[in-house]
């Protein structure tokens, strides 16, 4: 498909009165800068930048220009800082707050020296490298520069502070899912949702494929018809999961409850049966209207309840307390069968330890309980007690030894988890689906091992696969020369997703066809078909660029009639092959020769 061209977007200019540079990322309503003013920002904050800039949220590694730690500090952070009375590096900051406190408390500071080995080992069970003190000697309230063990962020922190765990490592909780097929996205279906909003579809009015590919997120318009009055509208598809209303039954509505609350604003509690059985309050009930704005009133609910409530809520939705304990005995009910769906996450309850919580059950622990209780991992057969609730907060670990995590890949998704090569730092366990990692995760392919390839874990479960075994767009013309490569050089990869420090044009380049030779050295083999590269010379340019950059000897398979790139370089050949009398064999033979050759 040939690309097609869309309307460019206006440059943002920087907000710095007087400066023409287009700034070096855009927003909507807030202020941005180019280059050169972020590192003025930073420089007025204290620190200079070791780190190319991003974007305004991304972590930036820094030297404070005081006293030299170097950190990492969002951009955002350090304009506001910048508005305060206040330095922006950690260090500096935490090195005066500790003199002072210290100083306000006099005779009765703490100046008991912490150990390094103390310091250090109290860094590595939270998830940190320590790597010095930042005071000597090092008090309890001073602060040690550490390094994220998982993302590699380095900041200044106190001893406090870094029991808490890095930022990366907040593990929010997440639905049990099932990873997609290999190349397709996941995608919450409004057919699939169970919604009561399914009733209103307009199946007449919608077509097929938009009942088939419509999301619960979509915000185009779609046909609905009122269950109720029958009446056809449109609507967007967003504005109705939210709150499904009919164009005519939804005015009537609002006028009957309006003329029916300006009725109960003159109506006398007296004059409700209801509400004067329950009423339990000192007022009397002929001088309080069921609508009245004033102070709460006391009743007395058939069950005993004693509820402080305004009378139209107390008519309209009963006592607050007997509908709890229907809810709880509802939810009681379910656990006994199977504590899921309203109690303690499957994860959790499958570490309730089997022999030491003799005196309460699992169904009956409530998610938010602050009962201390004992815990087992099956998997390590590690034993701790912890509460429900703090098991649930920040990290959310799985194991406290381990340092397991909750909701990780291997729990939601086992068969990514099989293909979790060992060769990465962490485990399975240690990740979540959607994570970022201060390393770029290794594969192995469970179909065929000696496929291994490099891909984030956001891409993994989104539903991408291994892209050796993935034929989903890659042409037939590439495979049937792919498999050529691989008679003649014994062993080539397909579609290898290729990083390196010496890219300039992009982080990541897929390349056709990649083969590691017996001397160590790489080649790289794209095919450039006529059709599709007709219009990507500079695509095609910055590619092997950045390839020969990298060390790669690049041989590209260019179509007649596609001209040549302008690339003068011994690591670089082109091939003309022709789309209508194809010689994979014929054609990567002679790539062999050329390499031999070199």
């Amino acid at each position: 498909m040939s690309p097609t061209s869309s309307p460019r977007k206006p440059v943002q200019l920087c907000a710095d009165a007087g400066c023409s540079q287009p700034s070096a990322y855009r927003t909507r309503s807030r202020d941005a800068w180019c280059d050169e003013h972020i590192t003025g920002i930073l420089r007025a904050g204290g620190l200079e930048p070791l780190e190319p800039f991003t974007k305004p949220t991304a972590w930036r590694l820094t030297r404070c220009l005081t006293c030299g730690c170097e950190a990492h500090y969002r951009f955002e952070y350090t304009v506001a800082k910048n508005g305060e009375d206040e330095a922006t590096c950690r260090a500096c900051y935490w090195r005066r707050w500790a003199q002072d406190e210290r100083r306000r408390h006099g005779a009765y500071a703490d100046l008991t020296p912490v150990p390094v080995a103390q310091a250090r080992e109290h860094a590595q069970k939270h998830g940190y490298d320590h790597l010095a003190a930042l005071t000597t000697p090092s008090y309890a309230d001073d602060p040690h520069h550490v390094r994220c063990t998982y993302c590699g962020r380095l900041a200044a922190e106190r001893l406090g502070d870094i029991a808490f765990g890095c930022r990366c490592q907040t593990n929010p909780s997440r639905a049990r899912q099932t990873p997609n097929p290999p190349g397709q996205k996941q995608r919450a279906l409004l057919k699939d949702s169970g919604l009561p909003l399914l009733a209103w579809w307009d199946h007449e009015a919608n077509d097929l494929a938009q009942w088939e590919t419509v999301t619960v997120t979509a915000r185009r318009e779609a046909a609905w018809r009122c269950p109720d009055c029958g009446l056809r509208f449109t609507a967007r598809v967003h504005d109705m999961i939210h709150r499904a209303q009919c164009p005519t039954c939804e005015p009537k509505r609002r006028a009957e409850w309006q003329a029916e609350y300006e009725r109960y604003q003159v109506t006398p509690v007296a004059d409700v049966p209801e509400l004067l059985a329950a009423w339990a309050d000192d007022e009397d009930p002929r001088t309080v209207t069921v609508a009245e704005l004033g102070p709460l009133r006391r009743f007395r609910c058939p069950q005993g309840h004693h509820p402080r409530i305004s009378p139209y809520t107390y008519l309209r939705s009963g006592c607050p307390s007997c509908r709890s304990q229907e809810t709880r005995t509802a939810r009681l009910e379910v656990a006994a069968t199977d504590p899921a769906p309203f109690r303690i996450s499957p994860e959790i309850a499958s570490q309730w330890h089997p022999t030491r919580n003799a005196r309460i059950t699992l169904a009956k622990l409530s998610p938010r309980s602050r009962r201390t209780v004992w815990w087992q991992d099956p998997g390590c057969g590690h034993e701790w007690q912890d509460t429900p609730e703090q098991r649930d907060k920040g990290q959310r670990l799985r194991c406290p030894e381990c340092r397991t995590i909750l909701d990780s890949l291997a729990f939601h998704f086992p068969e990514l988890a099989a293909e979790w090569s060992p060769v990465n730092p962490l485990s399975a366990w240690h990740v979540r689906p959607s994570g970022q990692t201060a390393f770029v995760p290794t594969w192995e392919c469970t179909a065929d091992p000696t496929h291994v390839w490099q891909a984030p874990l956001a891409s993994r479960a989104a539903g991408s696969g291994c892209p050796e075994c993935r034929e989903h767009g890659k042409s037939r013309i590439e495979l049937d020369h792919h498999a050529a490569a691989e008679r003649a050089f014994g062993k080539a990869s397909s579609g290898q997703a290729v990083r390196h420090d010496a890219f300039v044009r992009r982080g990541v380049w897929h390349v056709d066809i990649t083969v590691d030779l017996c001397d160590g050295r790489k080649l790289a083999v794209e095919y450039d078909g006529s059709y599709w590269h007709a219009e990507k010379a500079a695509v095609d340019e910055e590619k092997s660029r950045d390839l020969l950059a990298a060390g790669f000897l690049v041989a590209r398979l260019r179509e007649h009639p596609l001209p040549g790139l302008p690339i003068a370089d011994p690591a670089y050949a082109e091939f003309v092959v022709h789309a209508t009398a194809p010689d994979p064999d014929g054609v990567i033979e002679r790539v062999r020769h050329w390499v031999s050759d070199r």
